[in-house]
């Protein structure tokens, strides 16, 4: 089966400056301040294509951001149950969307007149490991 990554899109994306000053006296809170989730999405009516979906809710001491984005894949062949449980679609596809939404949360955030964001790097396997 080939596979193609198509393209990423921001689903939807709310910042807000915030009124919360992180101090460095509760600065080991910053750890709930970050939620990270992705999930796969496969549409019936094209079987030959899937989304990668990340939600991502940051908060820090300047703002409050929270983004749903999609990474678009397709394949040569409609999707089957094995290839949905696959590696692929679980550890690679989100290796591969990761740096795309990466980029843009720097670019947002300074581009937003705030400090720069670099979400950290993920190891996709100890990630899906976890959930």
């Amino acid at each position: 089966m080939n596979i193609k990554f198509v393209d990423t899109k921001v689903i939807s994306l709310i910042v807000n400056m915030s009124s919360d000053e992180i101090t460095e006296d509760n600065e080991e809170s910053l750890a709930d301040d970050f939620k990270f989730t992705i999930a796969p999405a496969f549409n019936d009516l094209n079987k030959k294509e899937f989304l990668i979906i990340f939600n991502l809710d940051l908060k820090s001491n300047e703002f409050h951001l929270v983004i749903e984005y999609a990474a678009r894949f397709t394949t040569d062949d409609e999707i089957d149950e094995m290839f949905k449980n696959s590696n692929f679609v679980n550890i690679n596809a989100p290796a591969i969307a990761y740096p795309f939404l990466r980029a843009y949360i720097s670019n947002i955030t300074i581009n937003s007149g705030y400090q720069p964001v670099v979400l950290p790097t993920i190891n996709f396997t100890n990630f899906e490991k976890n959930l």
